[in-house]
């Protein structure tokens, strides 16, 4: 019965810590969507890099929590077509995001190693709850201020 109860304790922490930290990135990706609205003059040419500014927002947050590995994706309409920024340069680019309302949107994706954000607890016990899926991404639209 004790091992039963100390895997259901593992679990419910595990689970705990996995929820908290989706939220810690879902505030990253609001603070970098509300940054990059008001940034002027963003890049209209696919594949260049975040602007800093928005990367630094990002980057404090995730910092808070003790995130350091991440890609960054800035996708926008301001310039009429749709285009994707990312940081690092050269990291993959999501292949179809779903549909935004009407008027010019800016959206941040954040993805991260699904190993930063579930704690392994239950690895003790041969579970592994990361499983197949290697990362996490979260992702906020929001609309262009400037």
């Amino acid at each position: 019965m004790l091992p039963f109860m100390l895997m259901a304790l593992l679990a419910t922490v595990q689970f705990g810590k996995y929820f908290a930290n989706l939220q810690e990135l879902a505030f990253a990706t609001r603070v970098g969507a509300e940054e990059a609205a008001r940034t002027a003059g963003l890049s209209t040419v696919e594949g260049d890099p975040v602007p800093t500014n928005v990367v630094q927002a990002i980057d404090q947050q995730l910092a808070a929590f003790g995130l350091t590995r991440r890609i960054i994706v800035l996708e926008h309409n301001v310039g009429g077509t749709p285009v994707s920024l990312v940081e690092p340069t050269g990291a993959p680019l999501p292949s179809k995001l779903s549909p935004v309302p009407p008027g010019k949107y800016v959206r941040i994706l954040i993805t991260v190693p699904k190993a930063d954000v579930m704690p392994e607890l239950l690895k003790v016990f041969g579970l592994h709850l990361a499983g197949g899926c290697k990362t996490t991404t979260l992702s906020t639209v929001w609309a262009y201020e400037k």
